[in-house]
């Protein structure tokens, strides 16, 4: 399974961006990050662009057992970006603002454009997380690989 996610826009706050399926060409979900700094600031600093595994963290951090209890029946464990230089923990997650990221992407299935609907710039971000997770989880547990390349917002989408 090979993933894209191609950032759009970034501001003082936070990136938004939108997550495809790379094979079918289809847009999965828009996505947020903390915004990019030339300087890592810890739990204020987007991951960098790269192509990254995607693996299964079955680990009950804090953060799972969390997330676990808000996010009912469906969610076991966290889906983990690996491999990248400096982070470490960076998941899949819902919510909807830079406030509710630490450095990982946050995943729904509303964009605002930086613009803020109630205050949010993503939102219906438990039900994007849930289908999200639908979809790569259930490839990872039997066996799959999963890859995401992430793309800056100056580059073009290529399918």
């Amino acid at each position: 399974m090979n993933l894209i996610l191609q950032r759009l826009s970034d501001n003082d706050k936070s990136t938004l961006g939108a997550i495809y399926d790379k094979e079918t060409k289809s847009l999965i979900n828009f996505s947020l990050e903390d915004r990019h700094q030339d300087v890592k600031v810890k739990k204020e600093t987007r991951i960098p662009a790269g192509f990254y595994e995607l693996k299964i963290r079955k680990e009950d951090t804090p953060l799972t057992v969390r997330h676990r209890a808000g996010y009912g029946a469906w969610f076991k464990y966290h889906i983990e970006i690996t491999g990248i230089p400096n982070f470490s923990g960076v998941y899949f997650h819902a919510g909807n603002d830079e406030d509710d990221t630490e450095g990982c992407i946050l995943v729904g299935n509303t964009l605002n454009n930086h613009k803020t609907v109630q205050g949010k710039p993503l939102t219906s971000s438990i039900d994007g997380t849930r289908r999200f997770y639908a979809l790569v989880y259930p490839y990872l547990e039997n066996g799959g690989k999963a890859f995401i390349e992430i793309r800056d917002e100056n580059t073009l989408f290529q399918p």
